[in-house]
């Protein structure tokens, strides 16, 4: 089931700010891990596919020769490349396009989208992603679940007051309907496995993570549902709203949480005519 060609192109749009302040980094120990079974040593080449304003591109640039830094949304490039100037980062070239159409230059050791390749053409993408990889090159699927994922009493307030305002803006069609059921009917690791990649596991890190009610608004203006751009001039009233019915669950104003991050981690074979195995 293919959903991607019908997401909107500009459901992040006025959200870099939010996202680069909020959205909490990826573990230090996922990369190492990362970097150390994509078996990432001395200089090479990585992709930083739909890269946001670069958490991933960022913090991994250090361990490449070149990083180049892709996403469609060119309020997230910019943001990314002015960060980088800031920090004396000079090895990430900065690119606004899509991952379907995008045109790049080279092969890279290492390819990584971080919580984005839902949104994008899969299998489309996917065997994209294998031409650009050199021979034995890995692919990873970054992610980290959203605040109110999870069985505490101050996530269950905040997914219910996300969704009656997700209804209340209108932003219930931002997102095709039945997208969460194609990636259970048809998850990642299937489509890598039809596009020829290895598929080499999930692995997961869990995290003990704080909230304020501040963070956990901003994480929220970093969403591709309610964000600034979806409530326009009723943020006032959502901020006031979303802070009554949060603060009784704080816990001397914070809010605790045990966050879940993962990555998904596939190889091109060096030899294409190989056929994939393994299970």
């Amino acid at each position: 089931m293919t959903l991607s060609s019908e997401f909107r192109t500009d459901l992040y749009k006025g959200t870099a700010p939010y996202y680069d302040r909020y959205r909490p980094p990826y573990p230090a120990a996922l990369f190492d891990d990362l970097c150390e079974r994509a078996a990432v040593a001395g200089p090479g080449n990585m992709l930083d596919l739909a890269c946001g304003t670069g958490q991933v591109a960022l913090p991994l640039a250090k361990r490449f020769f070149e990083v180049w830094a892709v996403d469609q949304e060119p309020e997230s490039v910019a943001y990314g490349r002015n960060k980088a100037e800031r920090l004396g980062v000079t090895n990430i070239t900065w690119v606004a396009g899509s991952a379907e159409t995008v045109t790049l230059d080279g092969a890279s050791d290492l390819i990584t989208i971080g919580n984005a390749f839902q949104r994008l053409n899969r299998s489309a993408v996917a065997k994209r992603l294998l031409s650009w990889l050199k021979p034995g090159g890995s692919l990873a699927l970054i992610w980290g679940d959203s605040p109110w994922r999870g069985d505490r009493p101050w996530q269950a307030a905040v997914e219910e007051v996300f969704l009656e305002w997700v209804a209340k803006t209108g932003a219930t069609d931002r997102v095709p309907a039945g997208w969460e059921a194609a990636m259970v009917n048809d998850p990642h690791e299937q489509v890598l496995r039809r596009s020829g990649f290895s598929y080499l596991g999930k692995f997961v890190w869990v995290v003990e993570q704080t909230w304020d009610v501040e963070t956990l608004t901003g994480f929220l203006y970093s969403t591709s549902f309610l964000n600034r751009d979806v409530l326009g001039d009723r943020s006032v009233e959502f901020e006031k709203e979303f802070a009554e019915r949060l603060l009784p669950y704080a816990t001397d104003g914070k809010f605790y949480e045990s966050a879940s991050y993962a990555y998904e981690l596939a190889r091109r074979p060096r030899s294409l005519g190989t056929k994939n195995k393994s299970r």
